[in-house]
């Protein structure tokens, strides 16, 4: 299978993860070409004549860099992955901090709506994103879609120049486990008909709601190339690798 992966920064960790897979002789049976764009470059991308083109010279420049070509070529592939852009369980987390679903337990002080609301209102919410709009350049196209990677858990303690947006009072009131769970729910229901979602590997995830130190090992140095245990928000290749077996079998069950 040929795949295109399309992302932003959180691309790298799927790309570390790739290369480890083949240096040791285990990747899927797969030709593999990444795209990627810091941010949410990837939105001044543009689908014309069958191809996706940036119509910005930094963001044709990124894509050269990484796929060899300034443009994607719907064509040429079988199917694609797209990584992050900007779908995050922040935005969940947000809605958290004034308002909660009826069976949460933090609910003191905070708006109390019915599930139903609460998913509706995140599914279309999620579905209104960069990776929403990507994929549906992508309509009628093998196309499976991965979050943003839940931050690593020491960002529990807080961390200087880190906006707070309540990981620890939610995994202490005891919602961590539910607000994940509506995480995958929502983002799974608002990329159909054009994108299939895959959820984080249970394996990688502590509290429902974050990653386990293992895999953001070192991720400031291998991504970011700063040191210090910085970057809550990137992973490393340990986290691609847990993700690579799941995308074959995925994208040939669609």
């Amino acid at each position: 299978m040929r795949l295109c992966v399309i992302g932003n920064s959180h691309l790298a960790a799927l790309k570390l993860g790739w290369d480890e897979l083949k240096a040791k002789g285990q990747a899927p049976d797969m030709e593999v070409t990444f795209f990627g764009a810091p941010s949410d470059g990837v939105r001044h991308v543009r689908l014309e004549d069958g191809r996706l083109t940036p119509k910005r010279k930094d963001i044709a420049e990124h894509f050269e860099r990484m796929g060899g070509t300034p443009h994607i070529q719907l064509d040429d592939y079988d199917g694609f992955f797209l990584i992050g852009l900007n779908v995050s369980v922040k935005r969940i987390l947000r809605f958290y901090k004034t308002h909660a679903w009826v069976g949460l337990k933090g609910t003191e002080g905070k708006v109390l709506v019915a599930p139903g609301f609460a998913r509706d209102f995140l599914t279309e919410r999620y579905g209104d994103t960069l990776m929403g709009v990507t994929a549906s350049h992508l309509q009628g196209r093998k196309v499976l879609a991965l979050a943003e990677p839940l931050w690593a858990e020491w960002i529990r303690a807080g961390a200087p120049e880190t906006p707070e947006y309540g990981w620890d009072a939610a995994i202490t009131a005891g919602d961590g486990e539910a607000i994940g769970a509506m995480f995958r729910a929502t983002v799974a229901a608002s990329l159909p008909p054009h994108a299939q979602f895959l959820p984080q590997p249970d394996i990688t995830v502590a509290h429902g709601i974050t990653t386990r130190l293992a895999y953001n090992k070192d991720a400031s140095r291998l991504i970011s190339g700063e040191g210090g245990g910085t970057d809550a928000a990137h992973m490393n290749g340990a986290f691609g690798q847990e993700i690579w077996p799941l995308v074959l079998p995925a994208l040939r069950a669609m």
